[in-house]
């Protein structure tokens, strides 16, 4: 009894949780199918009395969200797949190739995920810009290409694959290269996948670097796209809430559809709290 009663009140808090976090959501929806003198009033109202796709035809009509969007989706597959192109070999060097000084070597490489990224603007962006590179959907990719945490994530699971696996390899004639294609990726598909979809989403949610390398508006990404839409049309709430709720909607699919890859990527890396 006295434990139905904990699992029940577990119950409770973790539904309270879900809906704490999950209201905001739900709010930015509701008032982005509101007119704006629904929003702008002394009198609430939860729901919308006349719900409308006004504000999203708007953001479609009068700014070059579409574009956005696409901008979007360039910069953030093109980081996903060279992320996993850099990440992979390089973690597979660190758990299976003995070389002096790998394990310090490994460690600095985990260093840079405690450098703020602040503090690399300013020598990043004299540096695109001696390049002319600067104001260029480049600009946005480059500097997120390589994952400190995608290197660690694929590290730990390497090492867990069984060097007899690589020895026969050997045996039968395969180089280190094949051995690498052929049988560790293949193994590490849970890993690869978790460090694809965090290389995607980080690069989706970017906006400081994308707000200061690109200066032109049809280049903007869509995180740089709508907060410069808020500035735009001021307190035209309704309307700010439709670029939100189209800005999160391809990143939400995206989860939704590979969150279980997720899930299952971490808790095979041997990750401990």
């Amino acid at each position: 009894m006295k434990k139905h009663s904990k699992n029940v009140i577990f119950r409770i808090l973790e539904i309270f949780i879900i809906a704490i976090w999950i209201f905001p959501l739900v709010w930015m929806v509701i008032t982005s199918l509101k007119y704006e003198n629904e929003v702008v009033t002394r009198v609430f109202t939860f729901l919308p009395q006349n719900p409308t796709l006004h504000n999203y035809q708007e953001a479609f009509g009068s700014t070059y969200i579409l574009q956005w969007l696409i901008n979007s989706l360039v910069i953030s597959v093109v980081t996903m797949v060279f992320t996993f192109l850099l990440d992979a070999p390089i973690a597979y060097a660190f758990a299976k190739i003995r070389f002096p000084g790998r394990n310090i070597l490994f460690w600095v490489v985990m260093a840079g995920m405690m450098v703020p990224f602040q503090v690399l603007i300013v020598p990043l962006y004299l540096q695109f810009t001696s390049y002319g590179i600067i104001n260029t959907l480049l600009s946005a990719i480059l500097p997120r290409l390589a994952l400190p945490i995608g290197i660690f994530i694929l590290r730990q699971f390497y090492e867990g694959i069984p060097t007899a696996l690589e020895e026969a390899a050997f045996i039968d004639g395969a180089g280190r290269l094949r051995t690498f294609v052929k049988i560790i990726l293949p193994l590490g598909k849970a890993a690869a996948t978790t460090v694809i979809i965090l290389a995607f989403i980080n690069a989706w949610n970017d906006f400081l670097w994308p707000l200061i390398a690109i200066s032109d508006s049809v280049n903007y990404t869509i995180t740089v796209g709508i907060a410069n839409f808020q500035g735009t049309h001021g307190t035209e709430y309704a309307m700010i809430m439709a670029g939100a709720v189209i800005a999160s909607l391809p990143e939400l699919v995206f989860f939704l559809i590979f969150r279980r890859k997720i899930i299952d990527g971490i808790a095979m890396t041997g990750l401990k709290g």
